[in-house]
């Protein structure tokens, strides 16, 4: 019995010996601070062993797959995945690029479905396609745009140019070659910016851009290029857009929210013009409405009470948008922000891990609203450019926000006709 006591009784001190020598390593190579036992906030239960095999408080660790990390000492041994926003082992991460930058992220996620393909050995991200010009052909492979050529009527990418002499040509009425048709770019396409401001504003004026989505309602509705020609103006151009059936977009050159309401007649012609000849927007389940703020004109302060008014009002962001709600998550997702992610995206401006979410950061320049559903009516185009204004300018303005609050700036306003009466009709 006495032999046994003295067996163990040595191979504690072999015990504390060891743990003793592993403190003072783990000193001697950064892990554990000379003052560890003067720590008042944590105290032995809070020492924690890394799997670099030294001791270190827990709080000057990251966990990183169900192992502590020293946050400095094995900086070099881990990244911070951006997709599913955790530290992961350097060993299990790729770097993905985006035009601007790029960011790490686990092997498994590099895969289309989260916009990361492969290309010459590399990753990239769906935006460094759209910065160097790159799209996927027929086949599935990525080309330079200038390599392929855009079929309007499979909407992809081929070798070879289209046929233009097809049945539906001869279908065509015999006025259409009297008719003026407008160049309908590439998805791709980026003009140089024309902007369009009154001559007494004030030179911080946000700038506002559209995208609008059309779809022809059947094979009788205006020629594509012949439906653009009719409408074309110095305000917008054209682009095709892979997510329509048989459609195109409009997209504005920039315009502040007073030259948009003095020029609401050559917006209000054009929407006529679409509908008399074939067009619609709201019926065509795929098209939408979206709204580009440019970014340098949100402070982070400005910009994170933006985003917040979102995560918090959602059942009014739902209803100002007049999409179905299934329609929402799935293009334009509210997405569910803590008060930290809300702050770090705010500070970037920039921090969304997909485009498909009610407010896009991922643009260089602009903040993209996504939340409208398409619409040809006047009155429903003016209100979503409303809530636009009235939102950039309520959040800048006020730094406590609130739904009532919000409400009451526009009741408040004179510029807000069209959003005051569609809030009143719909009693929200």
């Amino acid at each position: 019995m006495e032999n046994t006591t003295q067996t163990e009784f040595t191979q504690s001190i072999d015990n504390l010996r060891s743990i003793v020598g592993l403190i003072k390593k783990s000193i001697i190579n950064g892990y554990l601070r000379d003052n560890w036992k003067d720590d008042k906030i944590n105290n032995y239960n809070n020492i924690v062993l890394t799997y670099t095999g030294y001791y270190s408080m827990n709080h000057d660790c990251v966990m990183v797959q169900g192992e502590y990390l020293h946050e400095i000492e094995d900086e070099d041994d881990y990244v911070y995945d951006e997709l599913d926003e955790c530290y992961i082992l350097r060993d299990n991460a790729s770097w993905v690029e985006t035009g601007r930058d790029g960011y790490y992220t686990h092997d498994d996620n590099c895969i289309s479905e989260n916009d990361i393909y492969e290309y010459n050995g590399s990753w990239i991200s769906s935006n460094y396609m759209e910065r160097y010009n790159l799209v996927h052909d027929c086949n599935g492979d990525i080309r330079d745009i200038d390599d392929v050529y855009y079929w309007e009527s499979d909407c992809e990418w081929h070798d070879e140019p289209e046929n233009d002499d097809d049945d539906d040509d001869d279908d065509d009425d015999d006025d259409d070659d009297d008719m003026d048709a407008a160049c309908i770019n590439s998805y791709s396409y980026r003009p140089s910016m024309k902007f369009h401001k009154l001559s007494n504003e004030n030179e911080n004026a946000p700038f506002f851009g559209i995208e609008l989505e059309v779809e022809r309602k059947n094979s009788n509705g205006l020629k594509h290029k012949y439906m653009a020609g009719k409408i074309d103006h110095e305000h917008w151009y054209f682009k095709t857009d892979g997510s329509l059936t048989d459609g195109f977009e409009i997209v504005t050159h920039p315009m502040t929210f007073n030259y948009i309401q003095q020029n609401e007649k050559t917006f209000t012609d054009s929407l006529k013009l679409l509908v008399q000849n074939g067009y619609n927007s709201y019926d065509a389940n795929t098209c939408g409405m979206h709204i580009h703020i440019s970014k340098n004109n949100f402070t982070t302060w400005h910009l994170y009470r933006f985003l917040k008014f979102f995560v918090e009002n959602k059942e009014f962001i739902v209803s100002i948008s007049q999409r179905k709600i299934e329609k929402l998550r799935k293009w334009a997702n509210i997405e569910e922000d803590s008060d930290s992610s809300l702050i770090y995206k705010a500070k970037k401006k920039d921090g969304n891990n997909e485009r498909y979410v009610a407010i896009n950061l991922q643009n260089k320049a602009t903040l993209e609203i996504r939340i409208f559903r398409g619409t040809l009516n006047i009155n429903s185009f003016m209100k979503n450019i409303e809530f636009a204004h009235a939102l950039f300018m309520y959040t800048k303005e006020n730094k406590h926000i609130s739904l009532d609050g919000f409400k009451m700036y526009i009741d408040l306003s004179c510029d807000y006709s069209n959003l005051k009466k569609f809030i009143n009709l719909k009693n929200l």
